[in-house]
């Protein structure tokens, strides 16, 4: 049952409860043994990929072959691929819109400054299928990386029951710009790529979300690589008022448990007759849906509607979770917008379900933990890029500027910067 809650002592206990709720108690067990996986493939390579009983018993089975990816495209049906490939369209002109410019600029005494942006060598892009939106997760990380101009694209996705990559993943791979693909899951997907095999490239970056192991892989690879923030479950916050409807607001909360049992939905509205009715609608909803008794577990466990006393306590709460999503299901969304901070995704208006950001990109597929949306963001262009900084000083410059930088220096105990930049004035017409 979709609880309402009123009072501010439980408002406060159970969004903590929430905001606490991923993978807690399991994580100290897992990571001794995603610690191991990680060891025995840095050291061991291909041979520590491999282990008796395996299903992947040679280098060769890996590598997703190009009749595979060839087969794919006759496995799935045309309206599938037409609509793959409608998505991927409107996704690259999405995030070319993300495509940072670098600068130069030229100041007096011949001084320049500028930015630059090059692309990382290698991205690794971890896709587990057995999850919501695989075809989603696949074009929403592979396409920034092509809009960057990463010359290799690597996808590692775990094989299902028969030992295959299910199409719709391998053309939606195709679709956007992947070059290698592999059959390879969980932590030792991660650890391959982190480090390299024989079979499987070091990769730069890591980006893409899966089961915990997965989760505590990436972190425990990071600074080896780049990676992603990392993702424990995603929260879509709701604030609603009177304008808003009941059966649309029990659509969308369905639709985002339905993807992620482990999501929470919060709505917030001052109107007491649409939580009652919200509540009415999300039981009728569960009777007809096909994951019913996992959604219905999942709203009792992590889903609630707070009846709060005004607009403003709405907005002070949802500043506070720092959620994933946030939808503005209200007459004037656009009138609060400036005053939410903390949100990886907003939604405006009654006609902007979650759907056309988990598909258009704008919802950011991969998003970090609630939280850390304060200062993170989702997988974009910009995961992919290194930005560098250009300066060149003349001579006249460096002159004019070499007093106070020294003063600088030797305040802060640095006598070999203070020297390095008095040799240059001393000498500065040897280098002219």
């Amino acid at each position: 049952m979709l609880r309402i809650i009123t009072q501010s002592a439980e408002i406060n206990t159970e969004l903590q409860r929430i905001r606490d709720r991923p993978y807690r108690d399991e994580i100290q067990a897992k990571e001794v043994a995603v610690g191991e996986i990680l060891e025995r493939i840095k050291h061991q390579g291909d041979q520590g990929l491999f282990e008796p009983f395996d299903s992947l018993t040679t280098p060769t089975y890996l590598k997703v072959s190009g009749s595979d990816l060839d087969a794919a495209y006759q496995k799935i049906p045309k309206e599938l691929l037409d609509a793959i490939q409608t998505v991927s369209q409107k996704l690259e002109s999405f995030y070319k819109q993300q495509l940072p410019k670098p600068w130069v600029k030229f100041e007096d005494d011949e001084v320049v400054v500028g930015k630059r942006y090059t692309p990382v060598k290698r991205a690794g892009i971890y896709v587990a299928w057995d999850q919501a939106s695989p075809m989603s997760r696949v074009l929403m990380q592979t396409l920034p990386a092509k809009i960057a101009k990463v010359p290799e694209i690597i996808l590692v996705t775990p094989p299902d029951e028969t030992g295959q990559v299910p199409p719709d993943i391998l053309v939606a791979a195709q679709v956007s710009g992947v070059n290698q693909i592999y059959r390879m899951g969980g932590a030792k997907a991660i650890a391959a790529l982190a480090y390299g095999t024989e079979t499987i490239p070091q990769v730069d970056v890591i980006t893409g979300t899966g089961g915990l192991d997965v989760i505590l892989a990436k972190r425990m690879v990071h600074g080896t690589v780049t990676i992603d923030t990392p993702v424990d479950a995603s929260e879509l916050f709701i604030i609603a008022d009177a304008t808003a409807k009941a059966s649309h607001i029990a659509a969308d909360l369905l639709a985002q448990v339905e993807q992620d049992p482990s999501s929470a939905v919060i709505v917030l509205t001052t109107d007491v007759s649409l939580a009652q009715n919200l509540q009415t609608k999300v039981q009728e909803k569960l009777q007809d849906n096909v994951h019913g008794i996992l959604c219905e577990k999942a709203i009792a466990h992590y889903s609630l509607i707070i009846v709060v006393d005004s607009l403003e306590q709405a907005i002070n709460l949802t500043n506070q979770f720092a959620p994933h999503y946030l939808m503005l299901a209200l007459a004037e969304p656009w009138d609060i917008v400036e005053k939410i901070r903390a949100v990886g995704s907003l939604f405006l208006g009654h006609h902007t379900p979650k759907a056309i950001g988990d598909y258009l990109g704008t919802g950011g597929v991969i998003l970090p933990p609630s939280g850390l949306i304060r200062y993170a963001s989702s997988v974009r262009v910009e995961t992919f890029l290194k930005p560098s900084h250009l300066i060149e000083y003349s001579p006249t410059a460096l002159k004019k500027l070499a007093n106070a930088l020294e003063i600088l220096a030797l305040a802060e105990g640095l006598p070999g910067t203070a020297d390095a930049m008095n040799l240059r004035l001393m000498e500065g017409e040897d280098y002219q």
